[in-house]
């Protein structure tokens, strides 16, 4: 709860006037105490989960020709994109639970360990681009390692298998894993922050962008619009499409987000070699239709 009565007095402390996010953000929390104002993260979880994988299942219902050019996999067949999202909605469900229950009470009880701030000043826009650059460059670091340990023998068998069911996976998939393994992954999520220190809200906006990124990897699709067209050396669904498609016993494509781990530790080589052999065997079948197209020319 900030301590001030009034907007003069939260100005006065500034020594400044506030600017218009402040001001609304000042009329929002300044009587809210600070457990419930953690308990956000919560609110965030359920919205994110929700909408995220609404754009292209609407992409699928509108223009399911459009769609079906850039799947990725598109000889695994996949049930209807309102199936998919309602068996993923009760697939969820303790995962909800625990965002709802455990997820935030352990959220509050490491806020002040944290350091986050809930007061005025907001962060400027640089100030949050940075943290959310560290944030992503720790979380990626530490999942690489972790998401490797789950490849071993023990990792798989015990944890991780669950999540690899889905070979041709969908945005849906993000979330389709035990619970040990989500508990994991959110600890690589917020060292981040507990490392240096935010704003609440920037913690809010890296929780929500983060569980968009897990959605676009893992949503089937290579549509010319996604940010990897545009990002070096951002995953995207491509890059952890063939994770899955290569399956339990891969050595390839750890990364979370950004892929330097899997560059600098070579586990990319096997994606680059089927990407290799895929950009031949495009050529070779372009070859052949051209010289199938002019022997038909010459007969006419």
């Amino acid at each position: 709860m900030m301590p001030y009565g009034t907007a003069a007095e939260a100005e006065a402390a500034l020594g400044r006037s506030m600017t218009w996010a402040e001001a609304l953000w000042f009329r929002y929390s300044a009587g809210m105490p600070d457990l419930w104002l953690t308990w956000h993260i919560a609110l965030v979880y359920l919205v994110m989960y929700a909408v995220a994988p609404l754009p292209v299942m609407i992409l699928q219902q509108l223009a399911p020709g459009y769609a079906l050019r850039h799947k990725l996999q598109p000889g695994v067949p996949q049930p209807s994109p309102v199936s998919a999202y309602l068996t993923y909605i009760w697939d969820s469900k303790g995962v909800t639970l625990s965002a709802l229950g455990p997820f935030p009470l352990i959220y509050s009880a490491a806020f002040k360990l944290f350091g986050v701030r809930t007061g005025l000043p907001l962060p400027s826009i640089w100030e949050t681009a940075m943290h959310l650059v560290v944030y992503s460059l720790v979380e990626d670091y530490l999942s690489y390692w972790l998401h490797r340990f789950l490849h071993t023998k023990w990792g798989y068998e015990n944890i991780h298998h669950v999540h690899h069911e889905k070979t041709a996976p969908s945005g849906f998939a993000a979330a389709y894993a035990t619970g040990t393994e989500l508990t994991l992954y959110l600890i690589t999520l917020f060292l981040g922050p507990a490392i240096v220190p935010s704003h609440v809200t920037t913690h809010w906006l890296w929780f929500a962008i983060r569980i968009m990124e897990a959605f676009d990897a893992h949503c089937g699709y290579d549509f010319p619009f996604t940010l990897a067209r545009f990002i070096p050396f951002f995953g995207g669904a491509e890059f952890h499409d063939y994770h899955h498609y290569a399956g339990e016993k891969t050595k390839s494509n750890f990364s979370s987000v950004v892929t330097h781990c899997d560059y600098i530790y070579g586990t990319n080589k096997g994606y680059m070699y089927h990407k290799r052999s895929l950009a031949k065997l495009t050529t070779k079948e372009a070859e052949h239709n051209m010289k199938g197209s002019s022997g038909k020319e010459d007969w006419d």
